[in-house]
């Protein structure tokens, strides 16, 4: 037990020592592939404002706010407001990523992280998880989109929250909250 309590713990410290992108930090470029395989830029995705959410297709806490992340869209996407939603699960590959996508009637494109490298640099840990990054480039909110998977019982809304306050050029009140959700299956990392 002591050893898979080690080896758990010398896992996550080594993608978590990998994280670059922090509440207060700027976002710099990367590379992400859209569902064809093609490298698309980030900065070519960023807008004024720009939501980062890590989601999955098999997970049913990511599901369960498939509607609320194309509600966010449609209401946010008008305000000049940048989606970029990642799959990051190196389990669920850009043709499942594709199907379930038009399943859900996504109004919203999804790019995949095959190798985790993007949800590494951002220590993205659950799906879904969802980072504002202001114009500036620097990441103003971290967290859940909102506190419950049961959508009659939301009482906080924190990512709407967030993108209120950072569109009013305001301070963000919880700049950090618990993302909570799958956990995303990561590639095994070659020394």
């Amino acid at each position: 037990m002591k050893l898979a309590l080690a080896i758990l713990a010398t896992c996550s410290i080594g993608w978590l020592s990998a994280q670059e992108f922090r509440v207060g930090s700027r976002v710099g470029d990367f590379q992400i592939q859209d569902l064809d395989g093609k490298q698309v830029a980030f900065s070519s995705l960023r807008g004024p404002v720009t939501v980062v959410t890590f989601i999955a297709t098999q997970c049913p806490v990511s599901n369960a706010y498939n509607q609320r992340m194309n509600a966010l869209y449609r209401d946010y996407a008008p305000k000049n407001v940048k989606f970029v939603f990642i799959n990051a699960n190196r389990s669920e590959p850009a043709s499942e990523v594709r199907q379930h996508a038009k399943n859900a009637a996504f109004v919203f494109a999804v790019y995949k992280d095959a190798n985790n490298a993007i949800a590494d640099r951002f220590g993205a840990e659950v799906t879904p998880e969802s980072y504002v990054i202001d114009g500036s480039g620097a990441i103003r909110y971290h967290g859940y989109i909102d506190d419950s998977m049961n959508e009659p019982r939301v009482r906080k809304q924190g990512l709407r929250l967030a993108l209120d306050a950072v569109l009013a050029n305001k301070p963000v009140e919880a700049v950090e909250t618990k993302a909570f959700g799958c956990t995303i299956k990561r590639g095994r990392k070659s020394s």
